[in-house]
């Protein structure tokens, strides 16, 4: 599948093929983890676009927008914001995904790399057809929940996948 990522003028993003590594498994007695080969295959598979800053994020349980804090590392923006309210962190892509006709994208948070207190929300984009660009959203899950997000960290894996609507699915 051929996939072309058209960047947005005066903006960068850092594209890189998703690593087989994970902290948690290097941490297994003897890197055991790594013997499962469905583990290593779904690690590897896609690619992650990167955050280009670090900062800091917390929600304080509240659905307004102003209810997540969001401060970025000195020197540096945040690339991320609260556009929906009720602890949903959103990243604004600076770029448009074209695929082939026929296949679309789905983005997820990094494979089998968990990050406390935070998930990423899924999505499939029709990048077939689309004219614009999209956002990756993430959930606080506990509200008062601080973390750094730091800087060349995957904000957002995506994975080709083949066009399919309601009903034409095989039983």
């Amino acid at each position: 599948m051929k996939l072309i990522a058209h960047v947005i003028d005066g903006h960068h993003v850092d594209i890189r093929p998703a690593p087989v590594e994970r902290d948690w498994m290097e941490a297994t007695n003897q890197r055991y983890a790594y013997r499962c080969l469905p583990l290593n295959i779904a690690n590897a598979y896609g690619w992650e676009v990167l955050w280009n800053a670090g900062f800091l994020a917390m929600w304080n349980g509240k659905t307004t927008n102003d209810a997540l804090i969001i401060q970025a590392d000195p020197g540096t923006t945040a690339p991320a914001v609260s556009h929906f309210g009720h602890g949903i962190l959103t990243f604004h892509l600076p770029c448009l995904f074209r695929t082939e006709p026929g296949a679309e994208l789905m983005v997820q948070g990094p494979i089998n790399r968990p990050k406390d207190g935070i998930a990423a929300l899924s999505g499939i984009i029709e990048t077939d057809w689309s004219p614009y660009s999209f956002t990756m959203n993430w959930m606080f899950t506990p509200a008062g929940h601080a973390g750094p997000l730091r800087e060349g960290r995957a904000v957002l894996p995506y994975l080709s996948c083949e066009l399919r609507r309601a009903g034409e699915a095989g039983a």
